[in-house]
């Protein structure tokens, strides 16, 4: 397999995608039980498709351009989770192939070859979520043309190039989907200081790149009258360390053990045995610097779990494949890629249908609600962390992010307080409104109209009036 992706052909690339297609095989004929992200896109697509406008009238911390995408998804897949990994699949794949462009077009290897293309598409597989359709994989497309005209400004040094602008400007574009990717424009400013000799004015054109897309944003929301809620909804808990924890350290640790292995065994042999250019090698350490700016994104990032590693994959990719290629002997290089692929693949499988014990996917998958038999297709509202009963229902009114609505319900005192959640039900009217922390009576003793609309039909559990 190694020989025949190393001779530099575009048709070749139509082999990776007969191996993406039969690794990934398995997961669209059983399709993986739907994950909090997913059902969280979903719900979002579906506020946004049906005209709510993001943060004013839907309470959550989801970036604008990941919103605006949920909702072009949801209009067009509906709740199919094959056909939104269907769709991922063909997005993971653009990537591969132009990422093993990059790298020819900048000859940051002594061959020019496809071959980093196949370890980036393989190491994607090393989870089943990792196909999601989610912001962080429409994201991280945008890091990989950041990283392209990264490497223009080490290769060329121009002052005042495009290529600077455009650095940042992607940068922001990855940001409008995951805020933690602002982590790399710091890396972008280290890593110009460290290879090139940009004059001041050079880092202004790439932050003024950086702030355009975030300054039109600012601008849609202020003509809308709807700066405050961006503010509050958007930048505020993005701006926090505090995040949603899917999934163990260990189980990861367990999923990524043998990327990691071939990892450090790549560095060593490149520290011992290869020859580079100069330019090759601030290429090799530009990559070891977007690595190390890629696990504080990880960090950063406001939930962890196995596709959130993603970012680490193209620095990963390119280390072992100089690598590969470093081996003298083709069988032993042979072999190596094979050993990479069954066992990448093989935890993965294993893991997704709980034959690993050390890996635990339980808070990453969404249950059954218990109460899915009483409601069920219905508007539900749930005042409480259990995200859960969205599964089989909708969402009613805009309060979708707990954590952000709950001083909202706790503060009814307030006269803004009561008119959000007065004009967010009555435009919107859930069907039924779930309250374990019995916080409705408060809200209708301020709201007669509220109060009105709905009876209380069981132990916190409101249904609307016909």
């Amino acid at each position: 397999m190694l020989q025949y992706f190393r001779i530099n052909d575009p048709y070749r690339l139509l082999g990776l995608l007969v191996i993406m297609i039969v690794i990934s095989l398995p997961l669209f004929l059983d399709t993986p039980s739907m994950t909090y992200p997913e059902l969280k896109s979903i719900l979002v697509g579906e506020k946004v498709h049906t005209g709510s406008s993001l943060y004013s009238e839907v309470i959550d911390s989801t970036a604008p351009l990941a919103g605006w995408f949920d909702a072009l998804f949801e209009m067009i897949f509906g709740r199919s989770l094959t056909a939104r990994h269907i769709l991922a699949f063909f997005i993971l794949f653009t990537q591969a192939t132009y990422l093993g462009i990059i790298f020819i077009n900048k000859k940051a290897f002594a061959e020019s070859t496809f071959i980093p293309s196949v370890i980036f598409a393989l190491l994607f597989f090393f989870s089943f979520d990792t196909l999601s359709l989610n912001a962080e994989l429409l994201g991280s497309g945008f890091l990989l043309l950041a990283l392209h005209n990264l490497f223009r400004q080490i290769e060329f040094r121009e002052q005042g190039d495009p290529s600077i602008f455009n650095l940042g400007f992607y940068i922001a574009l990855a940001t409008l989907f995951s805020f933690s990717f602002i982590v790399y424009l710091l890396g972008a400013i280290v890593i110009l200081m460290a290879f090139t000799r940009s004059a001041v004015r050079s880092y202004l054109l790439m932050i003024f790149g950086f702030l355009l897309p975030h300054l039109l944003m600012i601008s849609i929301y202020y003509l809308k009258d709807g700066l405050p809620a961006l503010w509050d909804y958007y930048y505020l808990p993005n701006l926090s360390f505090r995040r949603d924890i899917f999934i163990g350290a260990k189980s990861l640790f367990v999923l990524g053990a043998v990327p990691l292995v071939f990892l450090v065994v790549s560095i060593v042999m490149l520290n011992r045995d290869a020859r580079f250019t100069k330019y090759q090698s601030q290429l090799v350490q530009t990559m070891f610097f977007w690595m190390i700016f890629s696990f504080l994104q990880i960090f950063y990032s406001k939930d962890l779990r196995p596709q959130s590693l993603i970012t680490l994959i193209p620095a990963f990719s390119f280390y072992i494949s100089h690598f590969l290629l470093l081996i003298r002997r083709r069988k032993f290089a042979e072999i190596s890629i094979w050993v990479l692929l069954v066992s990448v693949v093989g935890i993965a499988y294993l893991a997704r249908y709980n034959k690993i014990g050390a890996v635990n996917y339980e808070y990453l998958l969404v249950p059954d609600n218990k109460s899915a038999n009483a409601v069920n297709d219905k508007r539900v509202l749930m005042l409480g962390d259990d995200f859960s009963i969205y599964k089989h229902n909708n969402l009613g009114s805009g309060f979708l992010n707990w954590r952000l609505s709950r001083e909202i319900f706790e503060q009814p005192d307030y006269y803004e307080n009561v008119i959000l959640i007065n004009n967010s039900i009555t435009n919107d009217p859930p069907q039924v409104i779930i309250d374990p922390s019995n916080l409705m009576p408060y809200v209708f003793e301020r709201s007669p109209t509220l109060k009105a609309k709905y009876t209380l039909s069981g132990n916190g559990l409101y249904t609307l009036k016909n």
